[in-house]
């Protein structure tokens, strides 16, 4: 135990001072600290499970302690927080957010003081309907980067704690999955420190994940896995299976898609998995949340993701590999959209767990995309801390690298991106990939329909 609390008051410390002494050169050698971060973070999550179980206030109190150390600090290696502030101030004053782009002269009148601190003022926000209501939540109480660090935290934290719940429930060891999310250095960094709201994602899809295990679908199939629940005839029991149904798995995922849209690509395996009820459910509340901002029209609603989706670029890894191929960039990218469709449809056929097919298709859309930056690595966390998947958390440390170009784009205008640079991002983490599925296709196979619980090189690891 005296190894795990001097590993997380180190990782505390480099995380610090990554924040804090700003007086560091980046790239080099500040992006040492959160290096020395990473190391600590894996000697503690390798050393978790080898002697006594350590107390879990301990680690929470390691990962509460290096949010706070954060906390006070103005983001400095992304600037999202003003548009995520700028949404939510329209928003409170009955302006439709997907109307107007930030530099409308239309909203000249509203403009703050923080105004040119927006990134890409000429597109019209990119970001879904619920992120939108939780813009203006935080204008509500006071549309300041605090409020909504603060918002994120409780988020954040809770998606800890749930964490911690479907690890006792499935038999995997909570302190370790705890480690894993907890004091992960990125998202430390990323909800603390640069005020980024993909923790709202993280939670609503660890509440999926809940709702799936609370209704068997990763009960007991193997030595690693929670005991089914009893029947039980009684109210709460009732209460408890209505919980369970397909349409609430549907509509947490489509709670999930409104903040981000990455997870909807997950909804082919859980409506394959749970029936056209989960279906349904989730284009009902995609519909619901919609409808309150369609009078911007159709056009107006998608302008903001259709100019991302053509033009953003950044840390992009196999992808490079397919614009060279394809030799157009369109081409590109239809190309590496029907991959990832094609692991969601794999993970259909195969009927993956949520948790499984989760991992599996936002998995892909990170090592195909086009763009990815930093924080985008943090989707996949909830389930590799879950199941000790060793390439995704190797991606989320290794996304630090994606701020290798900050400093020359603050003073000139332009982002580098070397070769070697997004290779040292990307190679090791196929490279685990590969070593983890070439044994595991070579010597199992699990029929369709049939999926099984494998225990593998890692506690909670199923054979990929």
């Amino acid at each position: 135990m005296a190894l795990l609390l001097l590993l997380g008051l180190l990782e505390v410390a480099a995380l610090a001072a990554f924040g804090w002494m700003d007086g560091i050169a980046l790239p080099l050698p500040r992006l040492l600290l959160p290096a020395a971060a990473l190391l600590c973070y894996v000697g503690a999550g390798i050393g978790i499970g080898r002697g006594t179980p350590p107390p879990l206030f301990l680690l929470w109190g390691v990962g509460i302690v290096a949010r706070v150390a954060l906390l006070p600090l103005a983001p400095e290696l992304s600037d999202d927080i003003y548009r995520y502030l700028w949404d939510g101030h329209v928003l409170g004053e009955g302006v439709n957010p997907y109307a107007h782009p930030p530099d409308d002269e239309a909203l000249a009148a509203l403009r703050t003081e923080w105004h040119g601190e927006i990134n890409h003022p000429h597109v019209p926000t990119i970001y879904p309907p619920l992120a939108q209501v939780l813009f203006g939540l935080v204008n509500v109480v006071g549309g300041t980067i605090l409020a909504a660090k603060l918002l994120w935290l409780c988020f954040d934290l809770g998606c800890a704690a749930l964490l911690q719940r479907i690890a006792a429930r499935t038999g995997r060891n909570p302190a370790r999955v705890l480690v894993w999310y907890l004091w992960s250095p990125l998202l430390i960094v990323e909800t603390a420190w640069s005020a980024h709201f993909d923790a709202v994602g993280l939670f609503l899809m660890t509440v999926l994940i809940a709702v799936a295990v609370g209704g068997r679908d990763d009960a007991a199939r193997g030595p690693h896995a929670g005991l089914p629940l009893d029947p039980d005839p009684s109210s709460r029991g009732r209460l408890l299976r209505a919980w369970q149904r397909p349409a609430v798995l549907g509509s947490v995922l489509g709670l999930a898609t409104l903040v981000k849209f990455a997870p909807a690509a997950a909804l082919p395996p859980l409506a394959r998995r749970h029936g056209l009820r989960a279906l349904f459910a989730f284009a009902a509340v995609c519909a619901v949340f919609y409808f309150p901002f369609a009078g911007a029209g159709i056009s107006a609603l998608t302008g903001g993701l259709r100019t991302y989706a053509r033009h953003w670029s950044a840390n992009e890894g196999a992808f490079s590999v397919v614009l060279h191929l394809a030799g157009d960039p369109v081409a590109a990218r239809a190309a590496v959209a029907v991959m990832v469709l094609a692991v969601a449809g794999y993970t259909a056929w195969r009927r993956f767990s949520v948790e499984r097919a989760l991992l599996w298709v936002l998995g892909a859309g990170l090592l195909l995309s086009p763009t990815v930056h930093p924080w985008y690595v943090l989707w996949v966390l909830p389930m590799a801390a879950l199941r000790g998947h060793a390439p995704f958390l190797l991606a989320g440390g290794l996304a630090f690298l994606g701020y290798w170009g900050l400093a020359s784009y603050e003073a000139t205008g332009i982002w580098p991106q070397p070769g070697w640079n997004r290779a040292a991002m990307w190679l090791p983490v196929w490279g685990l990939i590969l070593w983890r599925l070439v044994p595991a296709g070579a010597t199992r196979y699990t029929a369709p329909g049939r999926e099984r619980e494998e225990t593998g090189r890692e506690e909670g690891h199923e054979g990929e």
